[in-house]
């Protein structure tokens, strides 16, 4: 498989959807060079491309055939995807068995090598977060705090003899630790085997955040202090923004929602065929079940009517834009139906089984990670700023009392650098909320920029 050992964890959150497709198509008769072919023209998108290469070798010769190509290319697959490597093997055997129920046992032991690998490797990632995460609270929080409070007190005391001025504290402060925090925190993500790979890279939705500009102008000429300018331009701004993104992330929480729904009605559908009744019918008896998935069940029934007996049209028409793995799983068992209602009933169970147990296992490991990406978040928008803004507090008094620790900037400073831990807080937990493109990111630093700064002036206020 022509992935480099840099790339190979994008491939593991795939390996069961993979695994279940070819599993799917051999089990309702097809060959494993067809299984192969199915996942590398409908498959997830890294594997997809792997078995695309396995299959272009094949076809000019590069390889024997389909088969040793796959048996070449699992071999060379690291440590990490061990469980992707049995899972094709137990495959590769079951392709060979006429039907019967060892065959389906093999079937279904290969789907379940697949869950639980993938289960195993979350578990281990939410265990190995514990350092990075005290790293990151101990840069984030610690080295700042002694900055704000500790180092003018040393001064008081005549440790470091003349005063050592703003400028450390503000290289120090706004680009050492950011700088070591996101280092750490593109080492999280790299080894993050549940990230989404890409996300949307439309600048679009910071365009609100440019909002700032004028009215950091405007409060600059009105109070001509610094903190209160930075948070009377951005706490505004980043309302705007939540404005702006919160129908859209709303949108897409509701597909996410009716697509879990949707899954669950694959395995109705098999149901419904197991029992005789034709697809129509039992796809759209099944999609009513729910009220969720209502409007869907109409849709289809509509395109059904209009379609003139293209049923591939109809079903991607009504769930297409829903969800486009279940789109394929239903015409798969389309397909099934036009041969054998009972058989497509069968393959649709299969399916619908595969399908809820990937998803219960991501939901339990992303209910495990959810404490610890959680914890980032009150990190950056509440903890870091009371303590942070306590030390600004403790510093007036101080400043008063020695020269030497006159730092009249840092409050400023501080304001400055929490923006910066909400940023790249957002950077961080962007993926485990829905994925790392600039919305999902841009969303969550406007949620957290304006509590943090809301908890830090608060704090602030003690020392007036």
């Amino acid at each position: 498989m022509r992935t480099e050992k840099k790339n190979h964890r994008p491939l593991i959150r795939e390996v069961p959807a993979a695994v279940g497709m070819m599993s799917v198509v051999i089990e309702s008769g097809g060959s494993l060079d067809s299984a192969v072919r199915e996942v590398a023209s409908k498959g997830p998108e890294n594997i997809g491309k792997a078995f695309s290469a396995i299959v272009h070798d094949a076809d000019v010769r590069a390889c024997p055939d389909i088969r040793s190509g796959l048996r070449s290319a699992t071999s060379a697959l690291p440590k990490e995807l061990a469980f992707f490597r049995r899972s094709v093997n137990m495959l590769m055997a079951a392709s060979e068995m006429s039907p019967g129920p060892e065959k389906t046992r093999i079937l279904k032991d290969a789907s379940d090598i697949s869950i639980n690998g993938l289960k195993e490797t979350g578990e281990a990632y939410g265990a190995s977060l514990s350092n990075p995460c005290m790293v990151i609270f101990g840069l984030g929080i610690m080295v700042p705090m002694i900055l704000m409070s500790i180092l003018p007190i040393l001064q008081i005391g005549g440790m470091f003899g003349e005063s050592i001025g703003l400028g450390p504290v503000v290289v120090t402060t706004l680009v050492a630790v950011p700088a070591c925090v996101l280092c750490v925190t593109i080492s999280i993500r790299r080894k993050d085997p549940f990230a989404t790979a890409r996300g949307d890279m439309e600048w679009g939705p910071i365009t609100p955040l440019i909002a700032s500009l004028p009215l950091a102008l405007i409060a600059w000429n009105l109070t001509a202090d610094i903190v209160q300018t930075f948070v009377f331009s951005t706490v505004p701004a980043c309302a705007l923004t939540l404005a702006v993104l919160h129908p859209s992330q709303k949108r897409e929480r509701k597909r996410a929602d009716v697509e879990r729904f949707l899954k669950d009605s694959v395995f109705e559908l098999g149901n419904r065929l197991i029992s005789g009744d034709n697809f129509e019918n039992a796809a759209a008896g099944a999609l009513e079940t729910r009220s969720e998935t209502s409007l869907a069940a109409d849709l289809f029934k509509k395109e059904m009517a209009l379609c003139r007996g293209d049923g591939h049209s109809a079903i991607i028409s009504a769930l297409g834009e829903v969800s486009p793995e279940v789109t394929d799983a239903f015409c798969e068992v389309y397909d099934a139906s036009q041969r054998d209602i009972r058989e497509a009933g069968r393959l649709a169970i299969s399916i619908g089984r595969q399908m809820q147990d990937r998803e219960a296992v991501e939901k339990g490991i992303s209910n495990k990670l959810k404490s610890v990406f959680d914890m980032m978040t009150a990190t950056a928008a509440v903890f870091a700023p009371m303590v942070l803004g306590l030390s600004v507090a403790m510093l007036r008094p101080l400043s008063e009392i020695s020269e030497a620790a006159d730092l009249t900037g840092t409050s400023a400073v501080t304001a400055l650098y929490l923006a910066e831990l909400c940023a790249l807080m957002a950077f961080l937990t962007a993926a485990q909320r829905g994925g790392c493109g600039v919305r999902n990111i841009v969303y969550r630093f406007s949620m957290m920029l304006p509590v943090s700064m809301a908890v830090f002036c608060a704090c602030m206020s003690f020392a007036l």
